[in-house]
């Protein structure tokens, strides 16, 4: 590998080769604009409130109002659902646009702190399939984004190293406000104020007294926002307990073997694995802490080497600063399942770049004649990396795709055995419920078989227990179901929706009362809002099928509380205060629901039969001239919707009658006559009993 340019094109045309990588990079990942939604963008984006409510904006500022607290990944998210819903297509692309960016500003950025073949290693960077998690996984927004900004701050310090003292203070200010912005999108942009540090060592330039006081906030805010995502994942994301106990030798082994991991996959690429094998981590093991010693040989060399060239330690410290939060001295939610992913040395991959291309020339420089022949294996490296890329890109398609190939490169990851029984179920459940009793039992079974592998990897995982539970359900298995949650149950008793799907096999049973007591359980664990509409729903379908309005009632109350945007529990409520004689409520709910816009409930049918209770009430009661006002409104309503319906002209005529137009009396009747011709004999009764307390006394009003 060469030079990439002469001079004289480097100097008459520097847009050429950043555009160059850019485009190297939507050649590469260019097909991940086919993908679909996959594991965590329904927690981050398709399920999630704060993202698609019209206040989201600000509530994503609050600390465990959204998965992670990178609140700059979350506003862009709010923003592009707030222009384009939740059509993938531009979420994958703003992805892609974003890493050809990076690869666009690495090569700037790289050029003006001269490093030598800087185009080959922002190539290598755009085109490499080691990124492709990050690019096609929606999700992982948060790094490309974070290296976005992190790259821009870098380039916007470079100006403060060059500007006189006068002019320093506005690109420094551009560079921090940067640097916060590359933190709220994800912290691994750490990296940054060390990476600076690392470029003035590069460049040969004593750090003076200003430079400390100009990087001094940049450790400080990363050292704060690091600590402060670190107690995240611990209290809010869940990374604590057993998989993550380790010892500060395992910790240091596992840097070691983390390290190696990612400098041979980003050199041999040849497959990428959504879940990698878990390493089995020994400090007693001498091969064990081989990686490790490997590293600290190879930085010892690099000190040695440091009088005669920087180089060697300066990019094993940038190594180390970009893999360093996913090393393992801290713990993240993903160990449970690996300690490596490929998403977590997107930050790293061009300090890889720089020691792969290196590596290349130099052995290049040791055989005779091989020099004219670099540029050659730049191109082949290159159009190989797109190739890896576009063929690791397909299983970001779909969840189910993307957990099957998952489990085909790696038998051992019991998450996607796990999560194809996840996603098999439900399916199942939708057949059963469409009478479609032998295809849901197949996959049912299947999903079974799924679950048990996920078992037999794994028999300490409350979730696949769950799994296995609703399978058996499903397939009328009942005591094994009850057997698999009670499983289940010992593993995890307090998590809420363990006890809400044992509620569900003891109702299968015919123990009510105990699956009542369950679901009320599930509604007290509930650690997330959804875990208690779904348990509380239940509670609310209960009451209703046993007659006790008062609890419905409540039910109904806590819902519309936990969701106000919720207008078909609003019509439950008004529903509800009429089955237990309580007319004057029911008529204000219920008048309150009728004037909501029809998309907010789930069925047109769902306005019309809360619309048609209130005009029943109404007609039978006094109304305020503003409520007779609001009550021809929504009749009118009703008449639109109704398109000529019976009930609708019914009561049209019923509440003109009731406000004292006496004149409709006749058509009623017609409408009456009608309606038991037609056999509507309920219907006519109806009408018919309305007239005779009506008589011919005029409007009752107020």
């Amino acid at each position: 590998m060469g030079s990439q340019t002469s001079a004289s094109d480097t100097e008459s045309r520097p847009w050429l080769w950043p555009i160059a990588v850019a485009v190297l990079a939507l050649a590469a990942h260019g097909a991940s604009l086919g993908c679909g939604w996959i594991w965590d963008d329904d927690s981050y984006i398709t399920a999630n409130r704060v993202v698609q409510s019209p206040d989201g904006w600000l509530t994503l500022w609050d600390p465990g109002a959204t998965p992670q607290y990178y609140p700059f990944v979350f506003l862009g998210f709010w923003i592009q659902h707030a222009i384009f819903g939740l059509e993938p297509f531009t979420y994958h692309l703003i992805n892609v646009l974003m890493h050809a960016a990076n690869a666009a500003l690495l090569l700037v950025v790289l050029e003006r702190a001269s490093v030598p073949r800087a185009f080959w290693i922002a190539a290598l960077f755009a085109v490499h399939p080691m990124g492709v998690e990050s690019v096609a996984w929606v999700t992982e927004r948060k790094n490309v984004q974070s290296m976005l900004f992190a790259l821009a701050s870098v380039l916007a310090f470079m100006r403060v190293l060059s500007a006189g003292e006068g002019g320093r203070l506005a690109p420094w200010i551009a560079s921090f406000l940067l640097f916060i912005a590359a933190l709220l999108s994800k912290t691994t942009a750490i990296f940054v104020p060390p990476c600076l540090v690392l470029l003035m060592l590069w460049q040969h330039r004593s750090i003076e007294r200003w430079i400390v006081g100009a990087l001094t906030p940049f450790f400080v805010a990363g050292l704060v926002l690091g600590l402060f995502t670190a107690y995240m994942e611990k209290a809010h994301v869940g990374a604590s307990g057993d998989a993550f106990v380790l010892g500060a030798l395992e910790r240091i082994q596992l840097a070691g073997r983390t390290a190696t991991f990612y400098l041979a996959t980003y050199a041999i690429p040849t497959e990428q694995i959504f879940i990698y094998p878990r390493f089995q981590l020994d400090a007693t093991s001498a091969i064990g802490w081989i990686p490790a010693l490997l590293w600290l040989a190879a930085f010892g060399f690099a000190i040695r080497l440091w009088r005669r060239t920087r180089a060697p330690l300066l990019v094993l410290l940038w190594i180390g600063a970009g893999l360093f939060p996913a090393l393992g001295f801290f713990n993240v939610w993903p160990f449970v399942y690996s300690f490596v992913a490929d998403h977590f040395a997107y930050a790293a991959m061009p300090a890889f770049g720089v020691v792969i291309v290196s590596t290349m020339v130099s052995l290049g420089e040791r055989i005779p004649r091989a020099a004219r022949f670099g540029p050659l294996v730049g191109v082949v490296a290159i159009v190989a990396c797109i190739a890896l890329s576009i063929r690791a890109t397909p299983k970001y398609e779909s969840e189910e795709i993307l957990w099957r190939t998952t489990l085909a490169q790696n038998p051992s990851a019991w998450i996607a055995s796990n999560n194809i029984a996840s996603i098999l179920l439900p399916r199942a459940g939708l057949l059963a419920q469409q009478g479609r009793g032998a295809e849901a039992a197949a996959i049912a079974r299947e999903a079974l078989g799924f679950a048990q592998l996920a078992g037999a990897v794994k028999p300490d995982e409350f979730s696949n227990a769950v799994n296995r539970s609703e399978a058996h359900r499903l397939l009328g298995e009942l005591d094994e179901a009850l057997r698999e949650i009670d499983l289940a149950m010992e593993l995890e008793p307090w998590i809420s929706d363990v006890r809400w799907v044992r509620a569900r096999v003891l109702e299968s049973l015919g123990r009510r009362d105990e699956a009542r007591e369950e679901f009320r359980e599930a509604a007290r664990l509930a650690m997330k809002v959804h875990e208690e509409v779904a348990a509380r729903r239940e509670l609310l379908r209960i009451a209703a099928a046993i007659r006790d309005v008062e609890d419905a009632l409540a039910q109904c109350a806590r819902l519309i509380a936990l969701n106000p945007d919720d207008a078909d529990m609003r019509a439950n409520r008004g529903s509800l205060l009429v089955a237990a004689g309580r007319p004057e409520e029911a008529r204000g709910v219920l008048l309150e629901v009728a004037n909501l816009p029809m998309e907010r409930f789930s069925r047109e049918s769902v306005w019309v039969a809360s619309t048609v209770g209130y005009l029943r009430l109404a007609i039978e009661a006094p109304l305020s001239p503003d409520e007779a006002a609001a009550a021809k409104t929504v009749s009118a309503r009703l008449m639109a919707v109704g398109r000529g319906d019976p009930l609708a002209r019914y009561l049209s005529l019923a509440l003109a009658l009731a406000l004292g137009d006496e004149s409709v009396r006749p058509r009623i009747v017609q409408i009456a006559d009608e309606a038991r011709a037609a056999g509507a004999t309920q219907f006519a009764d109806e009408i018919t009993g309305f007239l005779a307390r009506r008589g011919r006394g005029g409007a009752e009003s107020r």
